[in-house]
């Protein structure tokens, strides 16, 4: 899925390698979930310690290619896929307009039925990454199923994620732990908001709010919580 894509956002085919590691992952999501399509985009992966080099890839449930470069890609060469960076985006939603007749394109040269969605997934060490699943199914029966699934990979794909950052040497143990909650609260924290408001908007306790603040900062290995907000805006765990 999408191989026209990797080769548009790296402008030639010299260089990119077909690998056989690296999709047992997306074989064992669509077997287990009701997917006809998985795939996997890293872009701007930098190679351990030497970040002169870059790591782009692709996996998927049919191939598996990388490519290294010694730039980064350009934010403006990724125009076709702007819309499905910011949030989790459901395709089959899209208005019609010229940005997302881009993103349409994109299923359109693969031949992909049904619905699909893309999964951004958290950066740690300025990568971008992107994951799609679509699905052989009717638009009542997604709707119904969409909600799982959308929260259950939100989670598979970033473990797959960070098992890619390992491979090229980001072994960030302390980053990759803090929880999706953990960053919910430090997120609210970050925009000026007190334990007591973050729990009201997350609709949990100012108790469990504290829990989730003190188990953060012991991941990062902070002593204050303002500390412990600075360094996950830093490493791009949360904005702010």
């Amino acid at each position: 899925m999408f191989e026209s894509l990797l080769h548009g956002v790296i402008g030639s085919s010299d260089g990119i390698q077909e690998r056989k590691d690296g999709v047992a992952f997306l074989r064992v999501a669509k077997s287990v979930y009701p997917l006809t399509t998985t795939c996997y985009l890293g872009l701007n992966i930098p190679m351990g310690r030497d970040r002169k080099r870059f790591a782009q890839c692709a996996y998927s449930d049919q191939w598996v290619k990388q490519c290294v470069s010694r730039d980064a890609i350009a934010t403006a060469r990724l125009a076709a896929l702007a819309l499905a960076m910011p949030a989790p985006l459901d395709w089959s939603e899209l208005p019609d307009t010229p940005d997302t007749r881009k993103l349409k394109a994109l299923i359109e040269a693969e031949g992909i039925c049904g619905p699909v969605m893309s999964i951004p997934l958290r950066p740690l060490v300025g990568e971008t990454a992107l994951l799609f699943v679509g699905a052989d199914m009717t638009g009542e029966d997604f709707k119904k199923q969409k909600t799982s699934i959308l929260r259950e990979f939100q989670v598979l794909a970033n473990y797959f994620h960070q098992h890619i950052l390992r491979i090229y040497g980001h072994d960030a143990e302390s980053q990759m732990i803090v929880s999706a909650r953990e960053l919910d609260c430090l997120k609210w924290v970050a925009a000026g908001k007190t334990a007591w408001e973050a729990s009201v908007i997350l609709g949990i306790s100012e108790r469990t709010v504290r829990f989730h603040l003190n188990a953060a900062r012991e991941k990062l290995n902070c002593l204050t919580t303002t500390q412990a907000v600075a360094k996950a805006v830093s490493q791009q765990l949360i904005e702010c």
